[in-house]
């Protein structure tokens, strides 16, 4: 049995939830999002196991709930009492499994790896991506501006505004800018008060919504004629794929008891010795992992897993590994209440919603402040099925804030106090995959769990000093080996407005030279001035999104443009999404076990998956 040291809990903010938007912005419904969705889906969609403010009538006793967990051989991540409440805010399925036709539960036993007969199958719809049933497959980038906007506030394409953005980009990772860099202390300068985890998390989030292959850095390109291979929904499809019926190399089938209580798969570590968290705060505690990495191809050591970009570092396939093991333990729970209704697709909703509120309550209410993600709860309006294009100002612009926030060393664990961000880069390469087992990572490290570590490390401030590392990105030469001068480069390409232009568009006073020069070396300031001031006139819009979080707000969260593009991109994303938390019939609350009851955040997710204690 685990249990973990609770973090106090802390006062939450007042929130907004699913209310009643204000229209600001026109949205076009698509009546078809919701009339030809299959009927079991839009009664899947209406009956969710559970509902705001449900408590079983019919209570779940400890004792009982220790026999099942006993009988069906389950592994808990938190103790008995946490997991029982959790359990008494299940409803009772009101569907059992034994009262879908027949033709359906014979199928579900088909797909098993052992028979493995997909011609003729019949898959629950609600298995698959909820976008791939409400949306035509036809996703593309966008713009959030006006074409007058942009026509008028965006930088020139040209071979000499190229060179500029090349020469910005060139020294924002240049050693000696950024202050205290080995440093977790907020107190210090340029360490931020955001745990380090979220700069990962947030790259998780991103690969869960947007993918660019095909838009270019050498030519002036419309962003509407760019594809997102990514659906543009919280929808977990890095984690899910499309589902068992069509990736089911992707998930272990049960060989015994519920035929749908279906997991994903996990991979096993190359074993040199003892790694990830400690049981005792000392390096002693630590065991040697097994089974700590994400499932990989035999030869290759290719990733099977739904997004390849998920493998890129260390740190953030590791968080891959932590969400499979969060749906295995939503399994688990499903299990233990003995659900009679399809435990993958339950599971699947539950670790989705749970994942999308704290998407919303912890990480963009840290990033963007509480009040702004209020505003754009009450403001944005976006009909469910209503059309939408990934705006490029998000995506290549005020998204890309966690690229400052990136640490040139990190404390991973006990063997490794001071990983460089080569090692972190290195460390999920051959020949040291599958992942080493002293290399597994301490969650503990990167989010708030309460369980005792060393070193919580911190973010670097979200402000225009990179870390020296994102100079010289591994696999990659010229300027595509330079992160800052790509950004600069792609938004060029794809006409973004300036920052001064979504401001005004926003209602927003633009920063003044002096706020957007505050602080900023010598030659960074010359780049800027040069060209008669062109940078500082039209000033690219990443660069002003960090320069506006740093000035305006500290470093610690964005400033006001950069925070409203990014709170409110992710809103309209839940809102037109049926499937979303916000579209819950009645409402939803968050029912895992979490520091704070009625709340749930990264690090309540990372305890519950199992990856916080050895």
């Amino acid at each position: 049995m685990v249990t973990k040291k609770k973090a106090p809990a802390k006062q939450t903010p007042k929130r907004l939830g699913a209310t009643k938007p204000t229209k600001r912005k026109a949205e076009t419904a698509n009546p078809a999002a919701t009339s030809e969705i299959a009927e079991p889906v839009r009664e899947f969609l209406k009956k969710t196991s559970i509902p705001k403010g449900f408590v079983n009538p019919k209570p779940i006793v400890l004792s009982e709930l220790r026999k099942r967990v006993t009988e069906t051989n389950l592994r808990p991540t938190v103790s008995l009492e946490q997991l029982l409440a959790s359990a008494n805010r299940i409803k009772p399925a009101d569907l059992p499994v034994e009262k879908l036709p027949e033709d359906v539960k014979e199928s579900i036993l088909a797909l098993k790896p052992g028979i493995r007969r997909f011609h003729g199958v019949k898959i629950p719809l609600y298995w698959f991506p909820f976008p791939w049933l409400s949306s035509a497959c036809a996703d593309r980038f966008g713009y959030m501006s006006s074409a007058a906007t942009r026509a008028a506030t965006k930088l020139p394409f040209n071979v000499a505004t190229q060179a500029l953005l090349g020469q910005l980009g060139n020294m924002m990772g240049d050693p000696g800018r950024d202050p205290n860099p080995a440093s977790h202390n907020p107190a210090d300068a340029g360490v931020s008060s955001i745990p380090a985890g979220f700069t990962y998390f947030g790259q998780f989030v991103d690969h869960d919504i947007t993918f660019d292959v095909s838009s270019t850095l050498d030519a002036d390109t419309d962003a509407n004629t760019i594809s997102n291979m990514r659906s543009p929904a919280l929808d977990l499809d890095s984690i899910y794929g499309r589902g068992p019926g069509l990736d089911p190399f992707l998930y272990l089938f049960p060989t015994s008891g519920p035929a749908t209580a279906i997991k994903l798969h996990r991979g096993s570590n190359t074993p040199i010795g003892p790694g990830g968290p400690s049981n005792n705060g000392d390096k002693s505690g630590m065991v040697q992992q097994m089974s700590w990495d994400v499932p990989r191809m035999q030869g290759t050591n290719t990733a099977a897993i739904g997004d390849p970009r998920n493998d890129e570092n260390l740190i953030i396939v590791q968080f891959q590994h932590a969400m499979l093991r969060f749906h295995n333990a939503v399994v688990d729970l499903l299990v233990a209440v003995a659900f009679a209704g399809d435990i993958f697709a339950e599971a699947k909703r539950i670790v989705t919603h749970h994942y999308q509120w704290a998407v919303v309550h912890d990480f963009l209410e840290r990033i963007c402040g509480v009040a702004t993600v209020n505003n754009a709860m009450a403001s944005v309006s976006a009909p469910i099925g209503s059309s939408f294009r990934m705006p490029v100002e998000f995506a290549v612009a005020a998204y890309r804030f966690g690229h400052s926030m990136i640490r040139d060393t990190y404390w991973v664990n006990f063997n490794f106090p001071n990983a460089t961000l080569g090692q972190v880069f290195e460390f999920n390469r051959d020949p040291r995959l599958p992942i080493f087992s002293t290399w597994v990572v301490d969650f503990n490290a990167f989010f708030d769990t309460g369980v005792p570590v060393p070193v919580h490390n911190k973010a670097r401030k979200i402000d225009s000093f990179m870390a020296n590392g994102l100079e010289s990105l591994p696999g990659f030469s010229g300027m595509m080996a330079i992160l800052a001068t790509r950004n600069l480069r792609r938004a060029l390409a794809l006409g973004l407005p300036s920052g001064q232009g979504m401001a005004n568009s926003f209602g927003i006073a633009p920063m003044t030279a002096a706020q957007l020069t505050s602080g900023v070396p010598a030659a960074e300031m010359a780049v800027l001035n040069s060209s008669g001031g062109l940078l500082l006139n039209k000033t690219p819009l990443w660069y002003y999104v960090l320069r506006e979080a740093a000035v305006l707000a500290g470093g610690n969260q964005l400033g006001p443009v950069g925070g409203r593009i990014v709170a409110e991109t992710f809103v309209r994303i839940l809102k037109r999404d049926a499937s979303s938390y916000l579209n819950v019939a009645g409402g939803f609350t968050p029912i895992l076990p979490s520091s704070t009851p009625g709340n749930f955040t990264v690090a309540d997710l990372v305890a519950f998956a199992g990856v916080t204690q050895p």
